[in-house]
């Protein structure tokens, strides 16, 4: 039987706790150290504090924000398709965690997100280079993108009962209008479905 990771197992269990509180407030060292089926003393072999413990699930949380992004980008070789993937791929990681990424981008770690707004500004300027953007200003159309993205995760969320549109054609639709893309091959500009049915 392999040995235990404990670092790994209480990092995920601070993660578990995260999705059933939602909050990082709700979290204590005690609870985490219970949640793993440790004591809580065997909390600081790993970690000084609450607050190395939290950082370290904040930062798995954008390493694996990051991952899902770039390997959804690869998958694809139209720079407008790339877009469209790595933006799906954005908001479907942050619908898997919601409790994670609302303290990802909370007041704690919110600069720590500027590697995928990075990711943005580049794939907005790979369609500009294509001739695939209207663009006049690839960090301006990702700034937009980004704050819509946010926008979605956070709304989709906070009201999974509502009725929302279904999610790929809604992005495509946003990702195209946002980042002023071009018809291509085999782009359309599609509508992105109803609004939202409470």
């Amino acid at each position: 039987m392999p040995a235990r990771d404990l670092r790994a197992d209480l990092v995920a269990a601070a993660a578990r706790l995260l999705e059933r509180t939602s909050s990082v407030d709700g979290i204590s060292l005690r609870a985490v150290a219970r949640e793993a089926g440790v004591t809580a003393p065997a909390v600081y072999g790993h970690f000084a504090d609450l607050e190395e413990l939290l950082d370290a699930v904040l930062d798995e949380g954008f390493t694996v924000l990051a991952a899902a992004v770039t390997d959804a980008v690869d998958r694809e070789t139209d720079p407008a398709a790339r877009l469209v993937a790595g933006c799906l791929a954005y908001v479907r990681a942050g619908l898997a965690a919601p409790g994670r990424y609302r303290a990802m981008f909370g007041r704690r770690r919110v600069a720590s997100g500027a590697s995928a707004f990075a990711l943005l500004v580049d794939g907005v300027a790979a369609c500009v280079h294509a001739g695939r953007s209207a663009s006049q200003d690839p960090q301006a159309e990702a700034n937009l993108l980004w704050t819509a993205l946010h926008g979605v995760v956070t709304l989709r969320s906070a009201a999974p009962e509502v009725r929302w549109p279904e999610l790929e054609p809604q992005l495509r639709a946003l990702v195209t209008r946002l980042a002023l893309l071009k018809p291509g091959a085999g782009w359309g500009d599609p509508d992105g479905g109803a609004p939202p049915r409470m």
